[in-house]
C-alpha cells in the first residue's frame, strides 16, 4: 500500500471548515494518473477533492509540480510527468492542490504541516 498525504486551498469562506490534511491510500500497482483520479473525485480515504471552477488547479507534490488541471475539471496537463508512471517508482509523499501562485501555496503547505 501506498500512503499520501494530500490537502487543497479552499475555494470559499467556510470550503475547509471541517477539512484538512488527509492520508490517501494507493495499492501497489496504482499509477500517477491513478491518484490524479483520486484527486479530481474523491476516494481511497480523500474525502475533500479538488473542486470544478473557473480557474486552473496545480497540483504540487515532494517532487515538485506534477500536474495542472484545466477549470471545470476539463483536462489533466502532466508537467514532466507521464499518467501511466507507477506511483511506487515516483517516491511522492504529499500532494496538494493549489492555484497559480505557488509561493502563496507552498507558504500553506509550511503551515499545513506537509514539509
Amino acid at each position: 500500500m501506498i500512503t499520501i498525504k494530500y490537502g487543497r486551498r479552499p475555494v470559499c469562506m467556510g470550503d475547509d471548515a471541517s477539512n484538512g490534511i488527509y492520508t490517501i491510500e494507493m495499492p501497489d500497482e496504482a499509477l500517477l494518473g491513478d491518484l490524479m483520479g483520486v484527486i479530481l473525485n474523491g476516494g481511497n480515504g480523500n474525502t475533500w477533492p479538488v473542486p470544478a471552477t473557473s480557474t486552473s488547479w496545480n497540483i504540487f507534490s515532494n517532487i515538485g509540480k506534477i500536474a495542472d488541471i484545466a477549470p471545470e475539471k476539463e483536462r489533466i496537463d502532466y508537467v514532466n510527468r507521464d499518467g501511466s508512471e507507477p506511483l511506487s517508482s515516483l517516491g511522492i509523499k504529499w500532494v496538494f492542490g493549489g492555484h497559480e501562485e505557488p509561493d502563496l501555496d507552498i507558504a500553506f503547505f509550511e503551515r499545513s504541516h506537509f514539509l
